[in-house]
């Protein structure tokens, strides 16, 4: 088995390993962080004479590091087999212009991590019925502080707008109908609601609006409400829970990547999209 990589050592790493800890995709997991490589198995760092040795064993890279960062390690580190990367992917086109030269025939994937959910097409299948008159998307941490103003829209946004372009194709138009600042020891956290106008139904998405921990997609209509949980992997119609899956969206995605397939958000059309429209939103939040 390959050798896999991942850049940073931050949150949404760790999270990653703690799903990889007891299964064996990788023969070894190695660890890059700003100062020194490490191997994730019994921490024992990677002296400079023997790194070559063992980046030439690498087949795949994660790249978790912070969103200015992407742009430089997706250069700097383009020649494995397999790339992935967390979103948001990138801050603007032109450097999604000159990454998607780099990777136009490689194996790539953004990590738009609902979008590997094992609801999806149970989600697909509610919306086919069309029987629906409003849809919701809530993601709500309000425990969580940044130091930018609209740091926390930038870093959540892509999560409801890949499932959006994911099921409609589309970004109908557009308005803000909550923008709220909340600042607490020099740091901020914003209360979001966007509405969203198709032709038979509106669609909300609503960040830190509730004062529960949330992230959930809500098909409803006049009688019922289905609410399909990506944290819980289950399905709830009303109050009641009709669903529950034995898998989550870790294993989705790691079976893809060792797999080496691809889902339909894999594009660099997609990727644009969500890019333009996040960015759209973010100039209106600034106003």
């Amino acid at each position: 088995m390959n050798y896999h990589l991942i850049l940073g050592y931050g949150e949404w790493s760790k999270k990653n390993l703690k799903y990889l800890k007891n299964r064996k995709f990788f023969a070894e997991i190695i660890i890059k962080t700003r100062n020194k490589y490490f191997f994730h198995s019994n921490k024992r760092v990677i002296k400079n004479i023997k790194k070559n040795e063992f980046i030439n064993k690498i087949k795949s890279v994660h790249i978790c590091t912070p969103l200015n960062n992407h742009f430089f390690h997706l250069k700097k580190f383009n020649h494995f087999e397999k790339t992935i990367i967390e979103k948001p992917f990138l801050k603007k086109i032109s450097q999604l212009t000159s990454i998607k030269k780099l990777y136009k025939n490689k194996y790539f994937l953004v990590n738009y991590i609902d979008t590997f959910s094992p609801l999806i097409d149970k989600i697909k299948k509610s919306l086919n019925k069309k029987n629906f008159n409003q849809i919701i998307l809530n993601y709500s941490k309000k425990n969580k502080f940044y130091r930018n103003k609209n740091e926390f829209a930038l870093e959540w946004l892509d999560h409801p707008l890949s499932l959006i372009l994911l099921f409609f194709k589309k970004f109908p138009e557009m308005k803000i109908e909550k923008k709220q600042l909340r600042k607490k020891n020099n740091l901020y956290n914003q209360e979001i609601i966007i509405n969203y106008y198709f032709k038979n139904f509106n669609l909300k998405i609503r960040l830190n609006c509730s004062i529960k921990v949330e992230r959930n997609f809500q098909i409803l209509n006049n009688k019922n409400i289905e609410t399909f949980h990506f944290y819980k992997n289950s399905i709830y119609k009303n109050n009641k829970k009709i669903f529950q899956s034995k898998k989550n969206s870790f294993d989705n995605f790691y079976n893809l990547l060792t797999k080496k397939q691809k889902n339909s958000t894999q594009n660099f059309d997609f990727h644009k999209k969500i890019i333009l429209e996040r960015n759209k939103i973010l100039n209106q939040l600034k106003n």
